[in-house]
């Protein structure tokens, strides 16, 4: 029996995810999955600019991008097939294309990869995990092999094991919500010859709805809305599949049909997030359906936002309010993911004359609102994260409105050009825990002094919009943001953004305001207390 800092069970992405994340921030880790080889079966098949950002983290992001069709939309269509609505995300800020269509099988075998080969992982392919027996001070996993039974501790764990959690089950957390009654066919091709636009298509035709995603290098998903009289069993069956998909690949053969399943969506959240030691993540914590391609993406953002709270308590610093706020930013989220996923599958799932045509009436009707129009056009409707209820302190009075408001949010990330001219995306200079920037006004520049962000291990950096006349006297590192993201104009005194090690701005303060945001974040970390 081996002692472990984190446990996670289940390496699907997000499990992957989480324990790589934990391990490159020094915690030791046992990762624990039934399976012995990474899936090779597609299923998540929307990928979100954060998510790109957290494979950066991991050095996977190019590798990834590589194989994904980049920068999508989507596009709805009524009766017909006359289209309804066409939208494409907004531009993303983070540095990395808002909506892209990628294959799982590549995401999942890049990280398991790493994952064998990561010092800091107990990686344990073909465990079963048959019983959690918790501590006050960890949690003990029984687990079945091919090499016997076996036990091993943790001081935390972190159930990724999807949406029939095994981990769930033993702490007697319900879900809560309901499953949709329409079942769908999921179909994947390979080798479909052409290329199409790069975009995702929602056929509301009032018939059979279906739906279409392209991919790169051959592939394509189709995905059909089976009836109450159908049978699942022969809805899948070859011909079945090469019936229904022709149409759209008229060469099709069998050997082309990568998977042909039926699902049912589900609509649902955990009770809580949180037992004790013990976290959910991923499906295990979320079931939605996958019509705004949410998922997954929801997963990730999981992963990293557990994951560096737990460091930060590993190592000393974290407190219990931190992790409790994992509860509160993540499953916040994701009740609203869900929420926008059902209703985009209403909208395409609408069968029958009337319901069909009231619908499309509808969507024409409002699309000439210029408001709903540029909402919908522009995917606004599925919101980034908003962190203002956790690890962020409201802005204060002195602090210029224009950063007030970047609080609780991902901070942007614009190409930044260090004083020897070399240019690259500001996240490849923050590092992996907190940063402090300071964004400069004119000549002068705001002293940080204060030992609490030294001891918190705050990297720090200095931005502004233009090359200084003089060199100055910092310390830090200066980086030049000559668009302007962060680096505004009209500044009339330096500001400080707070960043925390998940890249979601926590504070901004001036030299008058430090010491107050000091204080309200020693709640959350406190290196200035021993533990």
């Amino acid at each position: 029996m081996e002692d472990f800092e984190v446990a996670v069970v289940g390496a699907g992405p997000v499990g992957l995810t989480a324990a790589l994340l934990l391990a490159d921030g020094g915690a030791r880790v046992v990762l624990l999955e039934t399976a012995t080889a990474p899936m090779d079966l597609p299923r998540a098949i929307s990928i979100a600019d954060e998510t790109f950002r957290t494979m950066d983290r991991l050095g996977l992001a190019d590798a990834l991008k590589a194989e994904s069709l980049l920068g999508t939309g989507s596009r709805y269509f009524g009766l017909n097939d006359r289209p309804l609505a066409s939208s494409t995300p907004v531009p993303s800020r983070i540095g990395h294309p808002a909506k892209s269509q990628f294959d799982q099988p590549v995401l999942e075998e890049l990280l398991w990869n790493k994952a064998r080969n990561h010092q800091g992982i107990e990686f344990l392919a073909g465990a079963q995990v048959t019983s959690i027996n918790r501590k006050s001070d960890g949690v003990c996993l029984g687990f079945e092999s091919d090499a016997g039974a076996g036990t091993v501790t943790a001081s935390w764990l972190v159930g990724a094991d999807g949406g029939r959690s095994f981990v769930r089950e033993s702490l007697g957390i319900d879900l809560v919500g309901s499953t949709q009654q329409e079942r769908w066919i999921v179909v994947d091709l390979l080798n479909v010859p052409g290329a199409r636009e790069p975009f995702a298509e929602f056929h509301g035709n009032g018939t059979r709805p279906y739906v279409l995603v392209p991919g790169i290098k051959g592939r394509l998903r189709l995905e059909f809305m089976l009836f109450d009289h159908e049978d699942a069993d022969e809805m899948t069956s070859p011909e079945k599949i090469l019936e229904l998909s022709r149409p759209f690949h008229p060469e099709l053969r069998t050997e082309d049909v990568r998977r042909a399943v039926v699902y049912v969506a589900h609509q649902r959240l955990a009770r809580t997030y949180r037992s004790g030691r013990a976290f959910l993540i991923g499906d295990a914590a979320h079931l939605m359906p996958p019509f705004s391609g949410q998922g997954l993406n929801a997963g990730l953002r999981d992963a990293l936002n557990l994951s560096w709270k737990l460091l930060e308590v590993l190592r000393g610093v974290g407190t219990d309010r931190l992790l409790s706020t994992y509860e509160s930013e993540r499953r916040t989220h994701a009740a609203k993911m869900v929420k926008v996923s059902r209703r985009t599958g209403a909208v395409v799932m609408a069968v029958g004359g009337v319901r069909t045509n009231l619908r499309d009436i509808a969507f024409r009707t409002v699309s000439l609102i210029p408001a709903v129009h540029r909402y919908l056009g522009s995917m606004r409707f599925i919101t980034p994260p908003d962190y203002r209820n956790g690890v962020a302190i409201k802005a204060g009075r002195d602090i210029d409105r224009r950063v007030a408001a970047w609080v609780g949010l991902a901070l942007s990330q614009p190409s930044v050009a260090d004083m020897d001219g070399f240019t690259a995306p500001l996240d490849s200079h923050l590092g992996s825990g907190w940063a402090l920037i300071t964004l400069e006004a004119g000549s002068t520049r705001a002293v940080v002094g204060n030992q609490f962000w030294s001891l918190l291990g705050a990297r720090r950096l200095r931005l502004g919009g233009h090359p200084p006349a003089s060199p100055g006297n910092g310390n830090e590192p200066l980086l030049i943001d000559s668009g302007r993201v962060l680096a505004l104009p009209g500044l009339t005194k330096p500001h400080t953004v707070v960043v925390r090690p998940d890249r979601y701005v926590a504070a901004v303060f001036t030299e008058h305001s430090e010491q107050a945001v000091i204080n309200k974040l020693r709640s959350y970390v406190d290196p200035l207390t021993p533990r």
